[in-house]
């Protein structure tokens, strides 16, 4: 049977000194347990630190996997909506090509591509504006590329009978004027403007393009020169004809390279910029003419 009190002797290592000191059973009783209850406490505390630390740890990787995933997504997401503005440019070209071939074609509208969420930036940036949630993300992506789906089938089917049609006009396309006859800014368009000399309102029935004196004049297309010469307003003037009812007219020219009756080519040199006749500086008058009546270049040009 256990003593009612205990006695614990401490003797110091320098001194003579020894200490003595009674515990009863009960309060022994009651440090044992106490620090049996503190140690079960402990080993339990440090036992859910770890298992939350891991969790957290998890957690976190969770996190990351599903910040990457957002990430991955919206790039996703940015590069459909750069394919639309491809689609948008092939359907301009589809539009352009049967229009200078005769082909009836409904002109495409913004409604046609939808409007897109394109996101420009780094990592960083992207997760501070994508603020969907993946699986909307998901969705609004999967729309997009259904109608991607369908504006491929109706371009390739569109491109495909363009072919076919293109393939009986090889001398009308390549009569037709569709590039760039000199490299430069535009200065004026085509339509209502002010006169520069008059300051009187004036339709303009062509388009004004800047370019440094003595800058080739390129043909866009073949045909054959039917005037080479001077005009009061144009000054050094040249007149093409493509056939098919349309010419093309150039002037304030600094020189004319090909004389009446001489056949051009698509990307021979027929003039050189300048500023002759009525004219506040070099540049290059262009003119088309349909049927002898002024239209727009600049929907004829595609190049």
């Amino acid at each position: 049977m256990l003593k009612r009190e205990f006695t614990f002797v401490i003797i110091p290592p320098k001194t003579s000194q020894v200490l003595r000191f009674k515990i009863s059973k009960h309060v022994l009783i009651g440090i044992v347990a106490a620090l049996a209850i503190m140690v079960t406490v402990g080993g339990i505390s440090i036992y859910r630190s770890v298992q939350l630390h891991g969790e957290l740890t998890a957690y976190e990787q969770l996190r990351t996997e599903y910040l990457r995933q957002q990430i991955a997504i919206q790039k996703v997401s940015n590069r459909v909506d750069s394919f639309k503005d491809q689609f948008k440019r092939l359907r301009e070209l589809d539009y352009k090509l049967r229009l200078i071939t005769d082909l009836q074609v409904e002109r495409p509208g913004p409604s046609v591509y939808g409007i897109g969420g394109f996101i420009e930036g780094s990592d960083k940036d992207l997760l501070k504006q994508a603020n969907l949630d993946g699986a909307d993300l998901l969705a609004v992506l999967n729309k997009d590329l259904e109608r991607l789906e369908k504006l491929a089938s109706y371009q390739e089917e569109s491109f495909n009978n363009l072919k076919a049609h293109l393939a009986d006009k090889k001398d009308l396309i390549e009569r037709s004027p569709y590039r760039w006859p000199v490299r430069g800014f535009l200065s004026s368009t085509y339509g209502p403007r002010l006169d520069p000399f008059t300051g009187t309102h004036r339709t303009h029935p062509a388009i004004d393009i800047v370019a440094p004196k003595g800058t080739p004049i390129k043909a866009p297309a073949d045909g054959i020169v039917t005037y080479s010469g001077v005009d009061p307003s144009l000054g050094n003037m040249l007149v093409l004809d493509h056939g098919y009812g349309v010419i093309t007219r150039y002037g304030h020219n600094k020189a004319n390279l090909v004389r009446e009756g001489e056949r051009v080519k698509r990307g021979d040199t027929i003039a050189t910029v300048g500023s002759s006749g009525r004219s506040t500086g070099p540049h290059l008058h262009y003119e088309i003419r349909f049927n002898d009546v002024a239209i727009n270049p600049l929907k004829m040009i595609i190049d």
